[in-house]
Formats: structure tokens, C-alpha cells, sequence
């Protein structure tokens, strides 16, 4: 093979590998929960939001969800780490205020690539200070997101 080749071969490889990664993560949108609530100064949202129904009848527990209010500038990030321990987490990177988006057990942002762990410590740079979190209390069937 010439060197010519074997360049674009290679360079057209990462090129494609690349843009597999990219749209398979895509793919992976988080879900929004559709059932929450304000009361006093607490977002509510219900268990049940981390439950998934497969089209199988078969149900998965999901990780993280989303929670969107219209009166908070970013979502909220709320992740289940165990039986009724959660951490949620304010979606505003703490670099240049920009949207951070969930991707499995972790947060990235998506405008210079700073990485977060499921509780908002950062793991990877430039941010340099930890995501905005919030306190977190549970019932049986709701998970209280204190807003203060």
C-alpha cells in the first residue's frame, strides 16, 4: 500500500469512528419526567419516573432522569444511586454556564468537554468547580427536590 493511501485509510477510519460515537450518543437522550410538581419550595417528581416499561412488558430501572420546571433557567439532573438515595443536580456547567447533558452515569458538556460524576464533582477539566446540587428527601412515592 502507499503511504498516500495508507494516510486516508486511516485519517477516513477516525473520521468515521468518530462520527459513529457521535451519533450513537445521539441516540441516548435522556428522559424528561413528565410528572412533577411545586409545593412549598420543593420540586416534586414521582418514583415511578425511573421506571421503564420495555415494549415486552419487562421493566428496567432507569439511572438518571431529567426534571424541567419553567421557572428554573437549567433542568435538574436526578440520579438513583441505590434504593432510595438520589442526587440531583443542577444542569448549568460551572465553566461558561452552558446546558450539561447526562450520558449514563455521568454529565458532560457539550461546549468544552468538561466531565461531571453523578453526584456534580468534576472529573475532568476545564471546569474547575463542582456542579450546583440539591438537597434530596424521599416518601414512598415521591422524591423532594428542595429548591433553596
Amino acid at each position: 500500500m502507499k503511504r498516500r493511501d495508507f494516510i486516508r485509510t486511516g485519517c477516513l477510519t477516525c473520521i468515521g469512528g468518530t462520527a459513529i460515537t457521535l451519533a450513537l450518543q445521539g441516540c441516548s437522550s435522556a428522559y424528561y419526567a413528565k410528572q412533577i410538581g411545586l409545593k412549598q419550595n420543593n420540586l416534586l417528581v414521582k418514583k415511578s419516573e425511573f421506571i421503564e416499561v420495555k415494549k415486552d412488558g419487562k421493566q428496567n430501572m432507569r439511572n438518571v432522569i431529567v426534571a424541567k420546571y419553567e421557572k428554573l433557567g437549567f433542568p435538574i439532573a436526578l440520579f438513583r444511586l441505590g434504593e432510595d438515595q438520589y442526587s440531583a443536580i443542577y444542569l448549568e456547567c460551572t465553566h461558561q454556564g452552558n446546558e450539561v447533558q447526562p450520558h449514563g452515569n455521568y454529565l458532560v458538556c457539550e461546549g468544552h468537554g468538561s466531565e461531571f460524576d453523578n453526584k456534580g464533582k468534576v472529573t475532568q477539566g476545564p471546569a474547575e468547580k463542582a456542579l450546583r446540587t440539591f438537597n434530596v428527601k424521599t416518601d414512598e412515592e415521591y422524591i423532594y427536590i428542595t429548591l433553596a
